[in-house]
């Protein structure tokens, strides 16, 4: 995965300015490597989202094309997985935003106090969903990894490099390759050597002595681990072929 992306939604030039500025500074706090994007209405929104995906929208129920809540039901009706965080002095209608299932919501003319308790909140709650993982770097950065995103793990002492989807730098953990396997395990990663574990979704081959990657990098498999790879790695691709059937 790339940066944590995190888009806004406000008409109000003025509160949408702040909402980026406060978004921005929090983010910094938490250490959350984050991208913010800021829109003006629901059709900017939407034509933003049909380009990139996003995992975290601040959404203003009160807009004049469309409103929050109506919004809100659209994008689920359109199976967005963004979470969502209903921002907005209405608090009348706070009932209204459940068909949207959003993450919380917060007060506008609170802004400020609230959205640090939110966020911590939020990041505190990305820890703990299936099928992601949130990382912190040696640097203390966080970022929140999918199934899809790191190639391989590769040990380098204490500290675990992340080799990563096209980006070029891994992403350096200080932890045992242990530890971190055991996070890794149910998104499909495959303990191979002592040094490394690799992500069964770019397996090409798997050869006696080595593990052919789809980028044609070749990295060692231990005598010790081959059968279990191997069968591994069959269990996960029949599994990936039942769930694609369905």
């Amino acid at each position: 995965m790339s940066r944590f992306k995190i888009a806004l939604c406000d008409d109000d030039p003025a509160f949408r300015a702040v909402m980026e500025r406060e978004v921005s500074q929090i983010c910094r706090s938490l250490q959350i490597d984050a991208e913010i994007l800021p829109t003006a209405s629901a059709g900017e929104l939407l034509t933003a989202l049909g380009h990139m995906s996003v995992q975290l929208i601040f959404l203003d129920i009160d807009m004049p094309d469309m409103d929050g809540v109506l919004l809100g039901r659209l994008l689920r009706q359109q199976d967005c997985s963004a979470d969502i965080i209903y921002v907005s002095n209405m608090e009348e209608r706070v009932y209204e935003v459940f068909e949207a299932h959003p993450w919380s919501f917060i007060r506008k003319a609170h802004f400020s106090q609230e959205l640090p308790g939110v966020m911590d909140a939020y990041v505190q709650s990305l820890h703990q969903r299936v099928g992601r993982v949130v990382l912190q770097n040696t640097q203390g950065v966080h970022r929140a990894f999918g199934p899809d995103d790191i190639l391989y793990i590769e040990a380098a002492g204490k500290t675990q490099k992340l080799f990563l989807v096209d980006e070029d730098e891994p992403f350096l953990i200080r932890t045992s390759l242990h530890e971190l396997e055991q996070q890794l395990i149910p998104m499909g990663f495959i303990r191979i050597h002592k040094g490394f574990a690799v992500n069964y979704r770019y397996i090409q081959k798997i050869t006696s002595r080595s593990v052919l990657l789809d980028n044609g990098q070749v990295l060692p498999i231990g005598r010790d681990r081959l059968t279990s790879a191997r069968e591994t790695y069959l269990a996960l691709m029949k599994w990936r072929g039942l769930e694609r059937e369905e």
